[in-house]
């Protein structure tokens, strides 16, 4: 599966999807590298087949983020 590649305001993104299988080996969600939509067929990261995608959520990959530093996490007021 060729990537394709975007740019959107300054980072380099890539298709991703977050779904759930209608007909699949496992009850979890699972992350796949390509835009998807409800009722495509998609290959399970589980096994080896393929499963019916039930529901879909496009989760774009973002390929060119750098930490450079880590900021303090927020303390609670007393």
């Amino acid at each position: 599966m060729a990537e394709n590649f975007r740019y959107e305001n300054g980072l380099l993104l890539s298709p991703g999807s977050l779904v759930e299988f209608r007909d699949g080996c496992t009850e979890t969600k699972h992350f796949i590298e390509a835009d998807l939509e409800a009722g495509e067929q998609a290959p399970c990261p589980d096994c080896s087949g393929e499963h019916e995608v039930a529901e879909a959520i496009s989760l774009p990959i973002a390929h060119n983020i750098t930490f450079t530093e880590v900021e303090p996490e927020d303390e609670p007021s007393a």
